[in-house]
């Protein structure tokens, strides 16, 4: 009797269960495949429906800090995409165009594909060295959300942000980028004060398009904080509002003669203000360097205010000086010099010991005050090539490769310097 009972409860349960599945409807009236091929079918349409293109506002890296934001337009047109950049490549200048293939698919979402070579994206995405991953960008997006006018998307491997901006069609691609190019060339400082209803706040250091604030905690421990900002025709926008006493912050517009961005936001009394690091100036005058058993007489003079100086003196060539903001000394890196016959000439770094040298950015020599009366300098490895002591004047036959490089013009073994006044 009781296993009766039990099988009919069984049954029961059985029978509910089937009703309960035949009862159930399709959420969707199609296919997840057919949804599949519909979505690129609409963004597609969507990428090609604007007839002037789109403004791409892009963010290289592993996070909005790591680069801040660069400008590119594009215009896509059945499978061709023409792109245009704020800044200039190995191959093309700023403004200048490059075609190149593109591709809407399915792939773990609707994704838009730069797949043909196009140095003007791909450029984000090659590595600068072993184990130096450039800017870490992307060339394949997966769309977010989408509207008439707006694409949002992000980078399939590294997760970079891409906003895509319908363009007017009275949009000018060439004015719309030199404006841009304009105000970075005539904002170049790497030091700037934020000022609140005139009351000075904080200080920034810019680097690439972020502006850094570092302070100190209760243990003297630095801690840092980047702003991400990307440039406009008229300034620059902050990538998410600054906000710093109450007061959120997010649209600048340049003033050439303040050396100034002021807030444009509505109701805010702000701005990021050009100052002089109080011992950039020290370094302006004559010097007499040493180097092997050579000695000659150079200035250093101003290039830009609080950044860099202009080496004269040394055969050939003037060279580029940094003014570096942590040790508050001078700093060479390497650089192009000039032409050699049909050579191009480079300063680069050199281990005069190994014999080693290199031409990958970023390398040089920091300089260290040894002495102040006379201000005397010695220069050491600045860390990223890590043994270099010297500088070559090394030419190439082209852009500096292995298979371009010609050989030495010049040796400049352990230079030092003493100011003379």
């Amino acid at each position: 009797m009781k296993k009766s009972k039990i099988y009919s409860l069984l049954a029961c349960v059985c029978l509910l269960m089937q009703s309960c599945l035949f009862s159930e409807e399709d959420v969707f009236d199609q296919s997840s495949a057919q949804r599949a091929m519909e979505s690129v079918e609409e963004c597609n349409n969507l990428l090609q429906s604007s007839s002037n293109g789109w403004l791409m506002e892009y963010y290289p890296g592993y996070s909005l800090e790591d680069f801040g934001g660069f400008n590119l337009l594009a215009k896509f047109d059945g499978g061709n995409v023409v792109l245009a950049s704020e800044i200039a490549t190995a191959n093309y200048a700023v403004g200048e165009t490059c075609t190149s293939l593109y591709k809407v698919s399915s792939f773990q979402g609707t994704q838009l594909s730069f797949d043909g070579y196009n140095e003007l994206i791909h450029s984000f995405c090659e590595p600068e060295g072993y184990n130096a991953p450039g800017f870490a960008g992307d060339y394949e997006f997966i769309f977010r959300t989408i509207s008439e006018d707006k694409l949002v998307l992000t980078g399939k491997k590294n997760g970079n942000m891409l906003v895509m901006t319908r363009l007017s069609e009275d949009a000018d691609w060439s004015v719309m980028l030199s404006n841009i190019n304009d105000i970075q060339t005539n904002a170049p400082y790497a030091t700037y004060t934020l000022k609140i209803d005139g009351t000075e706040v904080t200080k920034f250091i810019r680097s690439n398009h972020t502006l850094t604030v570092t302070t100190k905690d209760e243990q003297g421990q630095p801690h840092t904080v980047s702003y991400p900002y990307i440039y406009t025709s008229e300034g620059i926008r902050m990538a998410e509002p600054m906000e710093f006493n109450n007061v959120s912050m997010t649209e600048f517009s340049w003033d050439n003669e303040k050396r100034s961005f002021i807030c444009t936001d509505e109701g805010v009394n702000a701005e990021v203000e050009f100052y002089c690091p109080e011992n950039y100036p020290k370094y302006l005058g004559r010097y007499r360097i040493k180097y092997g058993s050579t000695q000659r007489t150079v200035t250093l003079s101003q290039k830009i205010e609080g950044l860099t100086y202009t080496l004269s003196g040394m055969p050939n060539y003037n060279w580029e000086v940094q003014y570096n903001l942590n040790t508050e000394c001078l700093e060479i890196q390497y650089q192009y010099l000039g032409t050699y016959g049909l050579y191009k000439v480079y300063l680069c770094p050199w281990d005069s010991q190994a014999g080693y040298l290199t031409w990958a950015e970023g390398t040089g020599l920091s300089g260290i005050i040894t002495s102040e009366s006379p201000m005397r300098i010695a220069f050491k490895d600045n860390g990223v090539y890590e043994t270099a002591d010297s500088f070559l004047y090394y030419a190439f036959n082209g852009s500096p490769s292995g298979t371009t490089a010609a050989g030495s013009v010049l040796q400049i073994p352990t230079p030092t310097l003493e100011k003379i006044d």
